[in-house]
């Protein structure tokens, strides 16, 4: 039993190594799509002043040539908004994988916990019947000392 006992709790710590690389993989994941979360609010943020900067400027006039190179702009910021959104996308499909792994690893580590506090319980209950067995053949002993010792006298 002890030597089940000892190969579990080996196990028990390959579990929780396990464990630990994977919540950090997952704070990695949910770093990584935090960022490309405020990389998307940067570029709204930035393509909204940019339209309030142009239309300030508009109220003086706007040469053909400017409002194409305008309506470009903000094309390509639209885009690049765009894209942002599918990075952010597939960031979270990793956390989301990254959080499934970290879950796994945690169910394994408490199933290995779990069979651990079963056999430790199992230790206990042995020791304690071989306990009261050898109280029981100690009471024995002493029960037909004492009545050998009261024949006799």
């Amino acid at each position: 039993m002890a030597s089940t006992l000892s190969g579990m709790n080996t196990l028990l710590e390959l579990a929780k190594r396990n464990l630990d690389k994977a919540a950090e993989r997952l704070a990695k994941a949910n770093r990584e799509a935090a960022q490309a979360r405020e990389q998307e609010t940067r570029l709204q943020t930035y393509r909204d002043e940019y339209i309030s900067q142009r239309n300030a400027l508009s109220l003086e006039g706007v040469t053909a040539t400017d409002l194409q190179n305008y309506i470009l702009f903000l094309k390509n910021l639209d885009q690049a908004i765009v894209s942002q959104g599918s990075a952010i996308h597939q960031y979270e499909e990793i956390v989301k994988h990254h959080l499934a792994y970290w879950q796994k690893c945690q169910a394994k580590k408490r199933s290995y916990e779990v069979i651990i506090e079963r056999n430790q319980l199992q230790i206990q209950k042995q020791a304690a019947r071989r306990e009261q067995k050898q109280m029981d053949e100690f009471s024995s002993n002493q029960r037909r000392f004492l009545a050998a010792n009261n024949h006799s006298a």
